[in-house]
This record gives C-alpha cells, structure tokens and sequence, in this order.
C-alpha cells in the first residue's frame, strides 16, 4: 500500500511531534510517500526548490498514493488543497484530528461522506487502531 501523509507544514507546525510517530506506525503498512511532513527543516530545505517541483513531486506522490491519511488539526492551505485533489481522483481518505487542540474542524471536511473523519485525544488512539482504521474505511468515526 502506498500512503500519501499530509500535514500542516507552513500552516503551522505544532503537530510535528505527531507526524514523528505516526509515519513510523504508517510504514508499518506500506510505502509513506512523504516523510518530509515530519522534518523540522522541510521549510529551510524547500527554499532551495522551486514551487512548481514540489508541487509536481506531492501531485505526482496524490496520484499513485493508495490512501491519504491527513492530520487536519492545524488549519493549512495545502492540506485542504491536497484533500480537494485527493477527494476527486476518487482516493481513500482518512482524516484524523486532535480534539484537545481543535474544537470543531471544516464543515467541507465534516460534510464529505467520502472522507472517514476520526478524532482523537492521544495519537496513540490512531496508532493502536490502524488496522481497524484502514481497513474499515467507509464509516464516519467522529
């Protein structure tokens, strides 16, 4: 399986911590695409790219990606942006959020039967959970 993780970046990177134990559990099922969410100095090193490579290295990442498994605690452009994108090359997609930092999250994520929405307190809930969590991808577990 091959996943494509997407995290705030550039939006704010309060949930890095997350990311740094998520991918781990996440490789554990297949092929993480883009581990660069959880490396502190992704923003340093993307200043010495130009815009339109990385956009066509995460487009080209979104097509292959078998699922999309997004962390939308923090607001971000570009995750909503590679939800949008995921959403309508008909990819699974799975959303989870932190609700003791969050209280309510996007009514265009919440509102989207297509995307399993999942809340959590500690990310160990998601990682202790990721067979159910991937495998059974069809129901809303807000």
């Amino acid at each position: 399986m091959k996943i494509y993780v997407s995290g705030s970046i550039y939006g704010g990177t309060d949930k890095i911590e997350t990311y740094k134990k998520l991918i781990p559990a996440l490789e554990k099922y297949g092929e993480v695409l883009d581990k660069q969410i959880a490396d502190e100095n992704t923003i340093a090193k993307e200043a010495y790219q130009k815009d339109e490579d990385i956009y066509e290295d995460l487009e080209k990442k979104i097509n292959i990606a078998d699922i999309i498994f997004a962390e939308v605690s923090i607001p971000s452009l570009g995750v909503g942006y590679e939800l949008g994108f995921a959403d309508k090359l008909g990819k699974n997609i799975i959303a989870i959020y932190d609700k003791t930092y969050v209280e309510k999250i996007s009514t265009m994520i919440r509102g989207n039967k297509r995307i399993k929405l999942i809340s959590y307190t500690d990310i160990s809930e998601i990682i202790d959970n990721l067979d159910k969590i991937l495998y059974a991808r069809n129901e809303k577990s807000e």
